[in-house]
């Protein structure tokens, strides 16, 4: 305690110490100078890197605070006052959420699967929740087909559709097309369910989204269908199918654990999100979910800090009884349930293996749905729960919800960080009051130390800047829904995220105009800095930070008009890269031998494979399809030949499946979904580590990229309305002539 008591004074009497604007950069650079040569010493020893580097980026930090609080807070007018304060307001609270994010996430805890005997008569009884409200019809017989094949024993399995799209609310809406679509729906689901021999219930009135949808399950009247009264309920968003080994690598912590709640799992996603599919970066590096799964959720289990993430769910029925249900005074009613659990004393659990394969949202404008109903719920548990004053919880969990929640107003410093420059190059407001010396000394190696910290602790999972980018496109659509939760907390009402959309043609984004605004105050900011020292030359070294500053910042808005400009999406089923044998043989040909190669892609409706020779296949023959899983589980499908073509000297097929009954509509989807060892490839797969200068170049190229194609784009649909008006005035003139004899 001593030896601590001694250091922390000395790191604190370090960080108070003046020095000059020379010194202070010779030690702030040195610094920096020490952790790159530091890093190649210690070579693969990332952890204990890691904690030297925090205690280095924390000292820079405390010497930067003080440096700000100690010299810069000055103003010549009440209006150049008030920004310096909102400026220094959004760099105190990026601080704070870098300190939050470096105590939940210093020490990672990376669990190993807890394995169950399936033979084990004590094995508890799982209830599967399927909640669904407009989703497609297929999409939720996939996910329910996948659940009847569980590696779980039967008897001890309930399976239930909790459609809330079939309501008798909604069977009775005064709109008859509603009306209609609505009894179909409840048909179409019920007879699912009986063929599946899975359980069908819906409820009088749509209350309280899918928190009451869940409930009305859990709680309803008892009046003679089957309710889930298990031991353990797993709740599944119906686009998340579930692998095969589900239950049986989560079922195990509950029997260890008489306390646990909930073992949560990451949510993997076999499409790209709108920012991955219009930079065209999917499969190229780790996805926006990949940090959060792959390394948040992690660092808030140490903790016993991980919470439940609305899917891919497993919770304890006697503990959900505790508080009556899913929690709903939120719209993100899976967090606010795991704050009430932990503030009970239960426990929780993360298992970081992909087990589930989701659907993330098609087009940007559903993009911005999803992340403002996040935000405005997270906003709300600040608000209503207040983490840091909840009950029962330790004070690292409170820190943990705290920093979840605190996170979203993420967008109010963004938005301020971007705008910074122009209120000096364009308004005369000098909000940050520094020399060119001193931002060397100060804030800029407080800066690169934090990239190499950041890159250190999350580079596997999120590339150098994309965590700006993301933060910058929400940053506009954010502000508003956040707003609108400060104004009234309990204003929110829950959306469902739009699901299976496409996108015929390349289109721009409806909500694309903020970075017009943005590029327009770019474009005029050269000149305007050359103006300013023109008339007051002193000022160059001002101008100088502020168009650095915007430069950077103007990388960011092109990649932001990257992804606002929408490519089409006609293909609703994924094709899932892979690399897995494949055996090939024609279905009605005497020659009952097989050739041997590879798939290279799979997919709901078929399958791309390679084989070595090229055989006397032509399009439209029926072959028979051998393949097994990473158990060695074997499978036979059949499917007619589409495309073919020999390339470096191999014969490249696309097939498609031909779903003869029942049963191969089960063995394929099981073959797709099942096996979770797949997802765990393409998971580790797209990992990756890039530096900071090569993270720096690439989105530089792909910021000039998306640009280009934005604007071609918009002079391609701008040619083609021209075009459209000119053959329309055409037409009136020729009816308004008459037409000529030829």
């Amino acid at each position: 305690m001593l030896v601590l008591a001694v250091t922390g004074g000395a790191f604190l009497a370090g960080i108070v110490t003046r020095l000059s604007t020379w010194e202070q950069g010779i030690l702030a650079w040195g610094l920096i100078v020490f952790i790159l040569v530091l890093r190649r010493l210690m070579g693969d020893r990332e952890r204990y890197f890691g904690l030297v580097l925090t205690l280095l980026v924390l000292f820079l930090l405390g010497r930067y605070l003080f440096f700000r609080l100690s010299s810069t807070l000055v103003g010549t007018t009440l209006i150049e006052l008030f920004f310096v304060f909102l400026l220094f307001c959004a760099e105190l609270y990026g601080m704070m959420i870098q300190v939050l994010g470096l105590i939940v996430n210093i020490m990672p805890l990376y669990r190993p699967v807890e394995p169950v005997d399936l033979h084990d008569p004590d094995l508890p009884v799982v209830d599967v929740l399927i909640p669904t409200y407009n989703e497609p019809e297929q999409m939720v017989a996939i996910t329910a087909s996948a659940c009847t094949l569980f590696d779980y024993p039967r008897d001890r399995l309930n399976i239930f559709l909790l459609d809330d799209g079939g309501t008798v609310q909604k069977r009775q809406d005064p709109d008859p097309e509603k009306a209609r679509a609505a009894r179909v729906r409840h048909e179409t689901l019920k007879v699912l369910a009986e063929y599946l021999e899975i359980h069908y219930l819906t409820r009088e009135r749509n209350e309280d989204a899918k928190a009451g949808n869940i409930n009305a399950a859990l709680y309803g009247p008892d009046d003679g269908q089957v309710r889930p009264r298990g031991d353990l309920v797993l709740i599944l968003d119906c686009d998340h199918v579930p692998t095969r080994d589900f239950l049986k690598n989560t079922v195990g912590y509950f029997l260890r654990d008489p306390q646990l709640f909930l073992v949560q799992t990451p949510h993997f996603f076999i499409n790209p999100d709108p920012v991955e599919k219009n930079l065209g970066t999917f499969d190229k590096m780790p996805g926006d979910n990949v940090m959060f799964y792959g390394k948040v959720m992690p660092g808030l289990d140490l903790w016993n800090g991980a919470f439940f993430c609305g899917s891919g769910a497993l919770l304890r029925r006697r503990c959900l009884d505790r508080i009556g249900g899913v929690v709903g005074e939120t719209i993100t009613e899976d967090a606010e349930t795991a704050l009430a659990l932990h503030g009970q004393g239960f426990n929780s659990v993360y298992l970081g293996r992909p087990m589930l394969c989701g659907l993330s949202p098609e087009t940007f404008e559903d993009f911005i749905i999803q992340r403002n109903r996040w935000a405005q719920g997270m906003v709300q548990i600040l608000l209503l729960k207040n983490p840091l004053l909840s009950p029962g919880l330790t004070l690292a969990q409170k820190l943990c919800y705290f920093n979840s929640a605190a996170f979203w107003f993420f967008a109010f410093s963004r938005l301020m960080f971007m705008l910074a420059p122009f209120f000096f190059l364009y308004g005369n407001i000098q909000i940050y009051h520094a020399t060119l010396a001193q931002c060397l000394a100060y804030p800029i190696p407080y800066m690169v130390l934090s990239m190499i910290l950041t890159n250190t602790m999350y580079g596997k999972v999120r590339h150098p800047f994309f965590s700006e980018l993301y933060e910058v496109v929400l940053s506009f659509y954010n502000i508003p829904a956040i707003l609108a939760v400060l104004r009234n907390p309990r204003s929110p009402r829950f959306m469902v995220t739009p699901k299976d959309t496409s996108l015929a043609h390349d289109t721009v984004s409806p909500l694309a105009w903020p970075f017009y605004l943005l590029l327009f105050l770019f474009a005029g900011m050269v000149p305007a800095a050359m103006s300013r020292v023109l008339i007051n030359p002193q000022l160059a070294g001002a101008v100088g930070i502020c168009l650095a500053w915007g430069a950077f910042n103007l990388i960011i808005v092109l990649l932001c008009l990257g992804v606002v400009w929408e490519r089409r999406q006609v293909r609703k089923k994924y094709r899932i890269p892979v690399r897995e044998p494949v055996r090939a043989r024609k279905k009605d040909s005497p020659d009952r031998s097989w050739i041997s190669g590879w798939s290279t892609d799979l997919s709901e409706e078929g399958m791309g494979l390679t084989l070595p020779v090229d055989p006397d296949i032509a399009s439209g023959v029926v072959l028979e399809l051998e393949v097994r899983n990473s158990r060695g589980q074997r499978f036979i499908f059949q499917g007619v030949v589409l495309r073919r073509e020999m390339r470096d000297g191999k014969m490249h097929l696309g097939c498609r499946y031909i779903y003869e009954d029942e049963e191969s509509f089960l063995a394929i989807t099981n073959h797709l979904y099942g096996d979770s060892q797949r997802w765990q490839r393409l998971w580790d797969r797209r990992q990756k580590r890039v530096s900071i200068i090569r993270g720096l170049w690439v989105v530089l190229r792909l910021g000039i990229i998306g640009c280009y194609h934005h604007f071609k784009g918009l002079l391609w649909l701008a040619g083609k309305r021209v075009s459209t008006w000119t053959d329309r005035q055409w037409h009136r003139l020729r009816a308004g002539r008459g037409s000529v004899p030829g």
